[in-house]
């Protein structure tokens, strides 16, 4: 029976070691994470939405979820579309859907442009309370300017209001006219009513 050499026994231990502490079955590329395009308006509340998929064969627990914005108009990160979406694991092969997973605010007076070095990043791993980064996704933001009506537009738009203001007044004029119209009405009635009166007396007294 051969004996084991001190160098092999050190590197099976060392072997044996990692084995140990590290996480078996789930590696840094196991998770994926895929953003949609982002895009958004000075002053807006900007939601970015994702499919997080396991590419792996094991269990992956999602735990948590940090992020950084690349420039100082983007501000009130939020991380709770991601506790409220996505599932709290996944096994291997799956994947999330398409769900919103985290939003901020676009400042107001943000110039139009398309805005880089913003991260995503996903904690998780094997274990219930693993806060390892399993995957992360950089992404962009396109600022689109405020959309200005054409001069056409415009123009139409002050028809319209014109017209509408034109169609009321006619309205409260023949609203006044007819209320002029049954006043005088009922006016005559009761002096026709009065009138008869008086004859119906003259004739019953002296005839």
């Amino acid at each position: 029976m051969k004996t084991m050499q001190p160098s092999t026994l050190l590197k099976a231990t060392l072997v044996l070691f990692l084995f140990t502490v590290m996480p078996l079955g789930v590696r840094a590329d196991s998770t994926q994470l895929t953003l949609s395009p982002v895009t958004g308006t000075a002053g807006e509340d900007v939601t970015v939405f994702g499919t997080i998929t396991n590419t792996g064969t094991v269990l992956v627990y999602l735990n948590g979820e940090t992020f950084s914005l690349g420039s100082s108009s983007f501000l009130n990160g939020d991380v709770t579309d991601f506790f409220d979406n996505a599932p709290l694991s996944l096994s291997g092969g799956t994947n999330s859907g398409l769900i919103a997973l985290f939003s901020f605010d676009i400042a107001p007076g943000t110039a139009p442009g398309v805005y880089s070095e913003n991260l995503l990043q996903l904690l998780g791993g094997p274990g219930v309370l693993d806060m390892n980064d399993i995957a992360d996704a950089d992404f962009s933001v396109t600022v689109e300017g405020a959309t200005v009506p054409e001069p056409g537009t415009i123009g139409l738009l002050a028809l319209g209001l014109a017209a509408v203001m034109l169609l009321r007044r006619r309205r409260l004029n023949f609203v006044t006219r007819y209320e002029t119209v049954t006043a005088f009405g009922t006016e005559l009635r009761a002096s026709a009513f009065f009138i008869r009166y008086c004859l119906d007396f003259v004739f019953t007294s002296f005839f």
